[in-house]
């Protein structure tokens, strides 16, 4: 017999409220150990003692736990000999050493199962959940997790619940958000017109109103919903109206994958995404157009399944796709707030408040997925993932990344990790600072991080800008501007651990470059934290400011101009003086904007209600293109070497586009085409084998798929964000990441 011996082990990862510790217990006891498992601040600590042997395949199973448990370290020293009596999960103790707050987890399909099974005692309880499902991040007060640590402390368990969480062969056993119709959160509906109801009455006049095409207010994980039918207009323009919310597709939400498959093209890794934890939004390719008041003229409709019990009910009581968007108005911060949301009910159409006696502590909107083969495409890091960090054996060192005005993020490190933190808003609001700075500041306290140093945008008149400013004096520390398009980049390193040698292709809509013009056609050679400017698209005349990069016929007719061409539209004199005279113009070489330009000239689309409708116009018509087989126009960008770098002209490009004679799809894909082209010739001149593919116009699925698929034909090595957005949402983590090699 092997000599006995005793070793203390201490689990980082994804292991506490994921029902780690039974799962400890259970391994620990059919291996013949002894000991015990306790939550120890954002770590698992265990002591073992038994045959050395057993203790070693003890943790090869710890490595191997199923999801969501995730296992990221392992720590094993021995130390003397202990005898103990049996093995078991005992109290929780000590400070977080290394702070990792789980994140929000959608319904898991045991829960599903039971919520519909009339035998069970969790029958048609909105607030069902488990070890492996349920919220996390939105309710945790601090660490350990545990439930009186969590917005759960206010429902103490019954007998029958008590007995589950105890019990180690049972699923729910240490399951810190576990309830029941007799002991956990209530269900309560407050009517326009009628009595306040609870309960199942409650879930019944819900599925009704929705049914009958109204609009309801539903308290969820990380916030207030709007809610109604998708498949009736009238209903859908109503919301439109309520959100002020011009054009901007909405998602649907369906019961199954079985619905789903009736209004999209699903991919295996469509369904993997859709049935995966986080519960995201996934962007799937339609198989009709959906109704106009839902998405118009878009290349992919956006598809979730419900990530709880009470949208589980309602989808399967409505039996239609709902729509089930923030109950905020557009562009503003995520409505979590109690007292705020039945202000808001009160002053609002709508048929109904459904609400629950559970404190949301943060909010969280929903995450937005897009599959492209293998890639993921994050188009928004939310709910599910929050605030999980993206890298876990980064640099040392504590500081925080304030991202930029759009699609705003921040990233703060420590211990070797990086957390990036997404809002969903636009800094034009006040209300959306506010929220921004108290979702920061409440990171810093949940994850112990003292900034060291603050990064920023190198925009000099971001808002995002001005506030590092300010925080770095008040605390004393510096603040280090990022250029907008190399942070772009870093991303991507972070991301991959990229070292050596890359060219970066940063294609975006703005940005502000080191000498103070508008990028967005970025060709970059980075080498560690050393970059330079390699090429870009040529750099011409353009009318700025937020509402003229809305108008894309604007765009349009500076392209029209730098090219030597002319319109017949009675818009065109104004902006042909307002460029001649210089009035607001400033040079821009954004990608962003030709895609918009392209749009326009085409007739397509001229106008963007929302940040790239007249981008998504031009894909969806270049799809069509290719599913109909017909062939592109042959357009091209033009290289001129200045001063050994690249510029690439688009005058031929418009003159081709202009001529196009009504040959719409094709003249799209051939803009694609020729992008795709720039790309793959750039990097031959470049002469380096690693390509980096970032910035926002790579959301766009033709874009993306055939520069890559381009590239590895030549035998470059392409590497993309799937962790963070390409987009805005991403820049954070590149600004850390520059940060934390700086030293």
């Amino acid at each position: 017999m092997s000599d006995l011996v005793t070793f203390r082990l201490t689990a980082t990862g994804r292991v506490q409220g994921v029902g780690f510790r039974p799962f400890v217990c259970r391994t620990a006891k059919a291996l013949g150990l002894t000991g015990w498992v306790k939550n120890w601040g954002g770590i698992v600590e265990i002591r073992a003692s038994g045959e050395r042997e057993a203790f070693f395949s003890l943790a090869k199973a710890l490595k191997g736990a199923p999801y969501p448990i995730f296992v990221e370290s392992i720590r094993a020293d021995e130390v003397p000999y202990t005898a103990f009596d049996g093995f078991s999960a005992i109290e929780s103790g000590g400070q977080a050493v290394e702070p990792l707050f789980p994140a929000d987890i959608g319904i898991c399909p045991t829960c599903r199962k039971e919520l519909h099974d009339p035998k069970d005692r969790h029958y048609r309880y909105p607030f069902i959940s488990c070890p492996a499902c349920g919220p996390r991040y939105t309710i945790i007060r601090r660490l350990p997790y545990d439930r009186e640590h969590t917005a759960m402390d206010d429902f103490p368990l019954c007998p029958d619940c008590e007995k589950e969480y105890k019990d180690e062969k049972d699923r729910r056993c240490h399951g810190e958000t576990i309830s029941c119709p007799a002991c956990g959160p209530l269900l309560t509906a407050d009517l326009k017109d009628g009595h306040p109801l609870s309960g199942e009455e409650a879930m019944e006049k819900a599925v009704y109103l929705v049914k009958e095409g109204n609009i309801i207010m539903v308290k969820s994980m990380g916030g207030f919903h709007l809610v109604c039918r998708g498949d009736l207009e009238n209903a859908a323009l109503r919301l439109r109206q309520l959100k002020h919310r011009e054009g901007k597709p909405f998602a649907l939400m369906v019961h199954s994958l079985e619905e789903a498959e009736t209004l999209c093209q699903l991919t295996e890794e469509d369904r993997h995404l859709l049935t995966s934890p986080a519960c995201p939004i996934v962007l799937c390719r339609p198989k009709k157009e959906p109704l106009p008041a839902v998405a118009e003229g878009v290349p992919r409709l956006g598809l979730f399944l419900p990530s709880n019990g009470f949208y589980d009910l309602l989808t399967e009581g409505v039996g239609a796709p709902l729509i089930v968007t923030s109950a905020n108005l557009s562009k503003e911060p995520v409505l979590y707030g109690d007292g705020e949301a039945r202000d808001w009910f009160e002053k609002h159409r709508v048929s109904g408040l459904f609400t629950n006696n559970r404190d949301i502590l943060r909010p969280a909107d929903d995450s937005v997925m897009k599959a492209e083969g293998s890639h993921v495409d994050m188009v928004r890091r939310t709910r599910g993932f929050l605030p999980e960090p993206v890298i876990r054996n980064g640099p040392e060192g504590q500081l925080l990344a304030m991202g930029t005005d759009m699609e705003s993020s921040f990233c703060l490190t420590g211990g070797g990790r990086l957390y990036p933190g997404e809002l969903p808003c636009d800094f034009l609001y006040g209300s959306s600072k506010e929220a921004f700075l108290h979702m920061e500041q409440d990171w810093e306290h949940m994850l112990g991080i003292h900034p060291e140093k603050i990064l920023c945008d190198l925009h000099p008149m971001y808002e995002s800008a001005f506030m590092a400013e300010e925080m770095a004096g008040n605390r004393g520390i510096p603040c280090i501007s990022v250029q907008h398009h190399h942070a772009h980049a870093l991303s991507v390193m972070a991301e991959h651990g990229l070292r050596g040698k890359a060219a970066a292709f940063v294609f975006d809509g703005t940005g502000c470059g080191t000498d103070y013009s508008i990028w967005g056609g970025e060709i970059l050679l980075l080498e560690g934290m050393e970059w330079k400017r390699a090429g870009h698209l040529d750099a011409i005349p353009m009318i700025g400011g937020d509402l003229s990069m809305a108008q894309a016929w604007k765009s349009a007719f500076c392209s029209l101009l730098a090219s030597g061409e002319k319109s017949d539209d009675p818009r065109f004199p104004v902006v042909e003086n307002a460029v001649w005279q210089g009035m607001n113009c400033v040079n821009n070489s954004s990608m962003g904007r030709l895609f918009d330009s392209a749009s326009a000239i085409l007739h397509l689309k001229d106008e963007n209600r929302y940040k790239g409708e007249c981008a998504m116009a031009l894909e969806k018509a270049a799809r069509e293109a290719l599913e109909e087989g017909r062939a592109p126009l042959p357009l091209h960008l033009t290289l001129a070497e200045q001063e050994g770098m690249l510029i690439w002209n688009r005058a031929d490009l418009i003159h081709g586009l202009v001529a196009a004679d009504g040959k719409i799809k094709e003249g799209a894909l051939g803009f694609h085409r020729a992008i795709v082209e720039m790309v793959v010739k750039s990097a031959e001149l470049l002469g380096v084998e690693q390509v980096i593919l970032t910035g926002g116009c790579f959301h766009n699925s033709i874009l993306w798929n055939e520069t890559r698929n381009a590239l590895e034909k030549k035998h470059f090595r392409v590497y993309g964000n799937e962790k963070v957005p390409c987009g805005d949402g991403g820049i954070s983590l590149g600004q850390a990441w520059y940060g934390l090699q700086q030293g």
